[in-house]
């Protein structure tokens, strides 16, 4: 009787076990199936849309993409180049997101959500660049492919294969013109988003060919400083290389940016103490955004006044040696917001930049009032708030 109670448990164990792997076999053959499923309905149709990304790859589609999966939604992702090409339908083409805009662009997104409460009900997914994303979460998004900034790449060649969904890469992070021309046609391309298409980006091409020609004889360039708010007084933010965000936007805009003489073109990182106030620089910028989770950050964006910014410039005194700058004795310090860089905005941050660099060149160029077109044109907000300022 032991033995025959001993055989029943040990057949009791075998078959939980059995179980278990049978589970996990059918939950991998339910990914399996999914993605073939995906393949073999790419497979039986023929192709009729090309899209070429920035990176070159040919990137085969049955038509423009009722639903995509978008990531880098606050940091130079499809996202805002999506809404300006069509403010009134751009959220019904987004499947899903990251969560970047309402983290780091608070601002930003409540208005939006004021404006469109639907874009608040959008699905949420994690951001691929930090690894952190599930595979079958992925799978069960109802698709038709990826737009992504190629900074995410990395992450994505990884699952490409398993999700069956085409990928495309944008980049307007580079600050190259032409890259941000180029992957504004291929989101509208994509997408089917293509009511402003023609008007953004010649729009975009008017103001950036206008500062070109205005500084093509410049030799006299400011010395120029900046550094990332996020981290406020207390700790030096990141600088950037000469082909890097902010450092292209300085040089490109007819200044010389200073940390690039010691940090690598795509390189962003804090340079020393001892760097700042050996070059004593002729300028200082401070970039800014209202980071809901960084209270002791520059704050710059819709609900900021110049008031709020000098007050925070002020603070900055407190930094070993600063106070004896040049700059910060002539005031020439300056804040501009973070986010008016990596987008089709940031003629913006060009003009502004160029215009207190060269005065006399730009006394004409009104970059209020552009942007303030800007927004009437493409934005289903209003133009509100300090996007930049000077130190007073």
């Amino acid at each position: 009787m032991k033995i025959k109670l001993r055989n029943i448990g040990l057949l009791i164990v075998f078959l939980l076990v059995l179980a278990s792997c049978g589970g996990n076999k059918a939950a991998e053959e339910k990914v399996e199936t999914k993605v073939e499923n995906r393949k073999s309905t790419e497979d039986k149709s023929e192709a009729k849309l090309v899209i070429e990304d920035v990176l070159g790859r040919k990137v085969e589609l049955d038509k423009p993409m009722d639903k995509v999966i978008i990531q880098g939604s606050g940091s130079g992702g499809p996202f805002m180049t999506m809404m300006y090409l069509d403010k009134e339908n751009f959220y019904k083409k987004i499947a899903a997101m990251d969560d970047g805009i309402r983290r780091d662009r608070n601002d930003l997104y409540q208005r939006l959500v004021d404006k469109i409460p639907e874009l608040d009900d959008v699905k949420r997914v994690s951001n691929f660049a930090d690894n952190d994303f599930s595979l079958e979460e992925l799978l069960s998004i109802d698709a038709d492919g990826i737009i992504a900034p190629v900074s995410y790449k990395a992450q994505l060649d990884v699952i490409e294969d398993k999700i069956g969904l085409p990928i495309i890469y944008v980049d307007y992070h580079n600050q190259d013109f032409d890259d941000h021309l180029k992957s504004t046609e291929i989101i509208a391309k994509a997408t089917g988003l293509d009511k402003n298409l023609d008007k953004l980006n010649g729009f975009y091409k008017e103001k950036i060919d206008s500062m070109k020609e205005r500084l093509k004889d410049v030799s006299d360039k400011p010395r120029v400083y900046l550094e990332h708010g996020y981290e406020g007084e207390h700790a030096y933010g990141n600088s950037y290389g000469n082909e890097m965000m902010w450092g292209k936007i300085i040089n490109d805009a007819g200044g010389y940016n200073l940390t690039g003489d010691v940090l690598g073109e795509k390189e962003a990182t804090p340079v020393s103490e001892e760097f700042v106030l050996s070059q004593d620089p002729d300028m200082i910028f401070v970039t800014g955004a209202e980071w809901v989770e960084k209270p002791e950050s520059m704050k710059m964006g819709f609900g900021i006044s110049p008031e709020d910014v000098s007050k925070k410039i002020d603070k900055y005194k407190i930094r070993n040696g600063w106070k004896d700058l040049t700059a910060m004795k002539e005031k020439n310090v300056y804040v501009i917001g973070q986010n008016l860089a990596r987008d089709m905005c940031d003629f913006y941050a060009y003009e502004t930049l160029a215009k207190t660099f060269h005065p006399e060149l730009f006394e004409d160029v009104d970059p209020e009032a552009d942007m303030k077109d800007f927004y009437e044109n493409f934005m289903p907000i209003e133009y509100q708030g300090t996007w930049f300022s000077k130190y007073e």
